[in-house]
């Protein structure tokens, strides 16, 4: 006697099976015997969401749980930051593709590197993009960089060769983020001295965490954002920062003249490192000529002295000469984004800070200072 397939008994199959007293193999959402009769399935309309298969009633449309939701605006702007944003950020085509490349890698690892990135993205959306949602971007923009702040900072005592490439992105971008946010452009009646000191700052805490965490820097994919590559293509970099190192030059050999006239009686405490600041300010400039690289500007801020900061709010006339001078190379030879508006800005302010002056060393650094506002070939509108 032949004998019989053994099947376990389904006692959950569809309803026209069990109508029909046929094996049920219970797929869903339609079971394959009603499939081969092309007829309909319990478990279709059992398994269909109501609000598919019974529209409400009053027309309202149903409310969506916001932790379902995907963070659009957030895909906006990560979308943003890899077709526009890495290319305006640095002239020098290597450093350009650590950003396209090696920094959003980063990023995926470190949430404080990835708030700065999509903070980046919203600021230069809100300057570039749609007017009408240009609030939604400014909004962005700042919760963002609050956010990646306050997961930065606990990190700055625990560098360790895992995590110094994301702080090196990061100090880097927050110098941009805070230029572009709280520069003469988006704040035009909220500058002052001190406002430029906060910048110069940043400029130096990132100098600080590079001298911390150089050796393991130097090794990974951020090395490229230290070394100077000489411009492949020609720039008028070279003859902007020529004219003002000479011009800059000719100021600090006349000062040092003329130190014994102006300061007579006693020397400022903060002079040595106003003389440090002149110098580094004039190696700088060369560095510029001599490689046709703009971003080396910013060593400048990194390597001046607390006291030169000091002798800034101070309004020493020296210390504003040269803010005025740097000031001129940022307009003239910086041209970014991040830095519109900064270069005319710091020449104003230097000369506004000068002319509540009437001392002969006063009247001798507004003189240094039009030296190059008369420059109209050197230094134009921004």
């Amino acid at each position: 006697m032949p004998l019989r397939r053994s099947h376990l008994k389904s006692h959950h199959g569809c309803l026209d099976c069990k109508k029909r007293r046929i094996k049920c193999d219970e797929l869903r959402p339609i079971c394959s015997p009603c499939r081969k009769r092309n007829i309909n399935c319990s478990f279709y309309s059992d398994g269909t969401p109501q609000s598919l298969s019974q529209p409400p009633s009053t027309g309202a449309v149903p409310s969506i749980d916001s932790s379902t939701q995907l963070p659009m605006l957030d895909f906006e702007l990560l979308n943003h930051w890899h077709v526009a944003i890495w290319k305006t950020l640095v002239s020098q085509e290597s450093t350009r593709e650590v950003l396209r490349t090696f920094v959003p890698q980063e990023a995926l690892r470190h949430p404080f590197l990835m708030r700065i990135l999509l903070a980046l993205s919203a600021l230069h959306l809100a300057r570039y993009g749609p007017i009408e949602r240009r609030q939604v971007y400014i909004e962005a923009a700042m919760t963002h960089n609050n956010t990646a702040l306050s997961l930065y900072s606990p990190l700055l005592g625990q560098v360790t060769p895992d995590n110094c490439h994301a702080l090196f992105a990061f100090a880097c971008f927050v110098i941009m983020f805070a230029c572009a946010a709280h520069g003469p452009n988006a704040q035009p009646k909220a500058q002052s001295v001190s406002d430029v000191i906060e910048v110069l700052k940043l400029i130096r805490g990132a100098a600080f965490m590079v001298k911390q965490a150089r050796p393991w820097i130097a090794s990974g994919g951020m090395r490229g954002l230290l070394t100077v590559e000489r411009m492949q293509e020609r720039t008028s970099v070279e003859h902007h920062a020529t004219a003002l190192h000479r011009l800059l030059h000719e100021v600090h050999e006349e000062r040092q003249r003329q130190r014994h006239d102006f300061d007579s009686n006693h020397q400022r405490p903060t002079a040595p490192a106003v003389v440090h600041a002149t110098e580094s300010l004039l190696s700088v400039l060369q560095m510029c000529a001599d490689n046709e690289n703009a971003s080396v500007l910013l060593r400048w801020a990194a390597v001046v002295q607390s006291e030169f900061l000091d002798a800034l709010m101070q309004d020493e006339p020296m210390a504003l000469v040269l803010l005025g001078y740097y000031g001129a190379a940022i307009g003239r030879i910086l041209n970014t984004w991040w830095m519109d508006g900064w270069g005319r800005y710091l020449v104003n302010l230097a000369s506004d800070r000068l002319a509540t002056g009437n001392c002969s060393l006063f009247v001798w650094a507004r003189n240094a200072i039009h030296r190059i506002e008369g420059f109209e070939h050197y230094f134009g509108s921004e």
